[in-house]
């Protein structure tokens, strides 16, 4: 029932209709100030016409005598009795007997929608299927987050979509796959009222039944803690797993064998209707029961809002099935998303041309030592289509994506070394410049880079609205720079660098095509088992190249750590040698047996090797290791 407008009437005569679980003469003696008129439920026909009349009823009398209360224009409230449990929630009665009566002599009657399921009255709700966060409230026992989460977990796996259909009052037809339903007639004693900013089917005249359809585990889980999100949700922006439809009349066909819940009393039937009467009840609001005095009138347009509920072919698809752990992308958005990366993984002119411009520029800025330069050959690099490809070829196991995509990248990486390798060969330097060396020694800090890499490329690319120049560069940076290195590095025969540049680079390559997998994966445009088996060769060898990258990274924990010692031990970088004021700085440090310390020192006097051994033996002290030491000595004047 929804509440509404006021009604003006005032009748003097109070009539009480109860059972026999209600002694009138007790209670007259707890109410001597007020009086009533008894009346037996089985003379429940004597209240006259507009005449208002208190229930001590259970839940199914109260039903039986509503349609005789519309009639008679009663105006109706409700005292508490124990088998009313559902009718004193909908209707706001809290409270002991003698408050609630007391409360219902003052008060002014109001206008309220009657809601009815198969011509049977609607208390609260009617709940069909898995919507345990929309269900009911008990206003003496509010359902807590711990309960609602802990409710809303149970079966999390065997979770399945059902098939229903909808006609609306407009003849307006609608095929949905959901987990479940709930029809209001309004929100007062549902979670619904505290999860959303607005209140709803609020006098005018319409039921509202919210459908719960979310395509995976996951979005299920996102909408469940969403609900417990202190920020109302506004009906304007309904979270990606509820629907809404609001009408006077929703016709729906549920599965055969479909319980249904008419406040919390269960029910079987295939076929629902749901209906608004014309006529409303004149209703005396209960102590919990704010009236609605917003003024709007009765309202014939109808809400249908199911942007991301599957309806149709997507319902089809969805029914009776176990929901996925990813939501899985619809056949269209797979289609169109295929089509281009199959088209981006071959070794076009375009692309080859390109390869070989982002290469020299890279190339040009590595020996200028020049970021600048550098990241403007990661916005003009390729490298982003093929690698993208490479990684839905994986999340999908298709052979023939990941063939192409490889042999582009191969075409790619061709190039990139060739290039490389001739202007190493022409260009007059062969010292390693602080950009080259950067890209030497890898780290699992890289492969960091890579996965994130990996994830805004694949994400971009599954998203229409996000510019994939975006993927480009994020790719690009992991990719072209050691690229050109591992080039250089052949072109001088230093092994050493070529080595650990082309390590960086597979290790680049191999975590952004996995996290791209992994983002394919979670965004539904693969399912797990069919991508288990590129994940797993991937995973594989991400685990072998892992190894020499963690033994870089506790190289480079080591060496930060004897330079912080070092630091500590010269504080400011001024200390006292052999009596002599020392100024040290530049200090650099080379993981070895035994370590290689190099300094500068600076001081007005002459330091000679007593001043470098002093210095060395307060090292090797500190850091609890011998040390080479390497000193640059200068005289300050």
């Amino acid at each position: 029932m929804d509440v509404s407008e006021k009604v003006d009437v005032q009748p003097t005569v109070l009539y009480l209709i109860h059972d026999a679980s209600l002694d009138p003469v007790v209670l007259a003696q707890n109410i001597p100030q007020n009086p009533f008129i008894a009346v037996p439920w089985s003379e429940r026909d004597t209240p006259p016409v507009g005449a208002r009349v208190l229930l001590c009823l259970g839940d199914e009398q109260i039903r039986d005598i509503a349609h005789q209360a519309l009639q008679r224009q009663w105006q109706v409230g409700l005292l508490p009795h124990e088998e009313a449990r559902q009718a004193m929630v909908a209707l706001g009665v809290k409270g002991e007997m003698a408050e609630v009566f007391n409360h219902y002599v003052g008060v002014e009657a109001i206008e309220a929608d009657v809601l009815t399921c198969n011509d049977e009255l609607v208390f609260s709700s009617v709940v069909l299927g898995r919507v345990l966060a929309l269900r009911p409230n008990d206003i003496n026992r509010q359902q807590t987050p711990w309960s609602l989460l802990v409710g809303a977990l149970k079966g999390l796996g065997k979770m399945r979509l059902s098939p229903y259909k909808l006609t609306t009052g407009k003849e307006r037809t609608i095929q949905l796959a959901a987990l479940g339903m709930v029809a209001l007639g309004h929100t007062h004693s549902t979670l619904a009222e505290r999860a959303f900013s607005e209140n709803l089917g609020i006098t005018d005249g319409r039921l509202s039944v919210l459908a719960l359809a979310p395509r995976s585990i996951i979005s299920y889980l996102w909408f469940i803690l969403r609900l417990l999100w202190p920020k109302k949700i506004s009906l304007s922006q309904l979270p990606l797993s509820l629907g809404l439809i609001q009408s006077d009349r929703i016709f729906l066909e549920a599965p055969r064998g479909t319980e249904y819940l008419l406040d919390g009393k269960p029910v079987h039937a295939t076929e629902i209707e749901f209906r608004v009467l014309e006529q409303r009840l004149r209703l005396l609001p209960g102590p919990a029961l704010l009236p609605r005095q917003d003024g709007r009138k009765s309202s014939d347009r109808e809400t249908v809002r199911l942007n991301h509920i599957p309806v149709d072919e997507a319902a089809r698809s969805l029914t009776g099935r176990k929901l996925p752990l990813f939501t899985h992308a619809g056949e269209e958005d797979y289609r169109e998303l295929f089509v281009t990366l199959r088209d981006n993984a071959t070794a076009s002119s375009t692309f080859q041309v390109l390869m070989v411009l982002s290469v020299l520029l890279a190339l040009t800025g590595l020996y200028a030592n020049s970021a600048p330069v550098i990241i403007g050959a990661m916005v003009l690099a390729p490298l982003m289509s093929p690698v993208v490809s490479l990684a839905m070829g994986l999340a999908r196991t298709e052979p023939g994506m990941i063939q192409g995509s490889l042999r582009t990248l191969a075409i790619g990486v061709a190039w990139g070394l060739a290039c490389g390798i001739v202007l190493a060969w022409i260009m007059p330097l062969e010292i390693p410049t602080a950009e080259m060396e950067a890209r030497m020694s890898p780290t699992l800090l890289d492969l960091m880079v890579a996965v994130v890499s990996g994830i805004a490329g694949a994400y971009a690319h599954a998203k229409e609205d996000i510019a994939k120049g975006l993927a480009g560069v994020a790719i690009a940076v992991a990719l072209v720079p050691p690229l050109s290195v591992a080039g250089i590095g052949l072109g001088w025969a230093d092994w050493g660098m070529a080595g650990g540049a082309l390590l960086l680079l597979i290790t680049n390559l191999v975590g952004i095509a996995l996290a791209g997998s992994a983002t394919f994966l979670v965004l539904g445009f693969a399912p797990f088992k069919r991508a288990r088996t590129g994940l797993g060769v991937t995973l594989l060898i991400m685990g072998v190249i892992s190894a020499p990258l963690y033994i870089a990274f506790e190289r480079m924990v080591e060496k930060d750590w004897i330079l912080e010692q070092i630091k500590e031990q010269i504080p400011a970088g001024e200390l006292e040698l052999a009596g002599i004021p020392v100024s040290v700085h530049d200090i650099r440090v080379t993981l070895s047996e035994p370590h290689l310390v190099r300094v500068v020192l600076s001081s007005p006097q002459r330091l000679d090797k007593t001043h470098v051994d002093e210095l060395k033996s307060l090292i090797s002290e500190r850091i609890e290791r011998p040390v080479l030491l390497e000193a640059q000595l200068n005289i300050r004047r």
